[in-house]
């Protein structure tokens, strides 16, 4: 099913090179993969409803099973093993889009993907919160995210669906008890007394999810290199 599902898509790279660089630009510039996932949080976080306390324990919580699952998707393509993703796949005949560079991510495994890891996470989480919400962002993962880079050949379909289980079962399982230790350590709280010094921590956190914690794992690398 990767090849056929990988092939038809390909078919379309390379018809316009306008089509080619608007689904780069969709899957890979940050304002349009991951801003709005944010923009989505603090809409749910401010949106007055009744159970105003059951939203912000599970979205506190999400933000923490994000960082897990990120971890874990990394985890898994160091473990599993070795992918090679479908522009560098000798087996594969496949037009590369225009932008896209044949050493693009080499070295990188390409299952699970990460971003279909974190995505479906984050989708997991909104539904939980708000369904009209994890719809949204449900279909912004499934065109963004997994369309995007399948058609960029960055990814298999499996290497999406896998990442995707990934996400879904550790929100799953984490969520709920991450939101008792939430509300246990009594952040709601804390976010009441001082929001000078919890809001500003939550847009740090927003923008590490929304630019895939790039920026965190340059500084994480730059130190191992610097001890070693």
């Amino acid at each position: 099913m990767d090849s056929v599902i990988i092939d038809w898509v390909n078919g379309f790279v390379g018809q316009s090179a306008t089509f080619d660089r608007f689904v780069e630009l969709i899957a890979v510039n940050p304002l349009v993969k991951g801003v709005p996932i944010a923009a989505l949080f603090l809409f749910l976080w401010f949106l007055p409803r009744v159970d105003h306390n059951f939203a912000r324990l599970r979205l506190v919580a999400l933000l923490g099973v994000a960082m897990v699952a990120i971890l874990l998707g990394r985890m898994a393509a160091v473990l599993f093993p070795y992918r090679p993703r479908p522009l560098h796949s000798e087996a594969l005949d496949l037009q590369l889009p225009i932008g896209i560079s044949p050493t693009e991510l080499d070295g990188w495994s390409s299952f699970p993907s990460d971003h279909a890891v974190l995505y479906a996470a984050l989708v997991t989480g909104f539904w939980i919160v708000n369904r009209w919400a994890g719809m949204a962002a449900a279909l912004h993962a499934l065109f963004v995210i997994a369309f995007g880079r399948v058609f960029l050949t960055l990814h298999f379909p499996s290497d999406i669906l896998g990442g995707a289980v990934i996400g879904v079962i550790v929100t799953l399982v984490l969520l709920p008890m991450t939101a008792k230790l939430v509300r246990r350590a009594g952040v709601l709280g804390m976010a009441e007394r001082w929001p000078q010094y919890f809001h500003p921590s939550v847009f740090i956190v927003l923008f590490q999810i929304a630019t895939m914690f790039d920026s965190a794992r340059a500084i994480v690398k730059a130190a191992v290199d610097f001890i070693t």
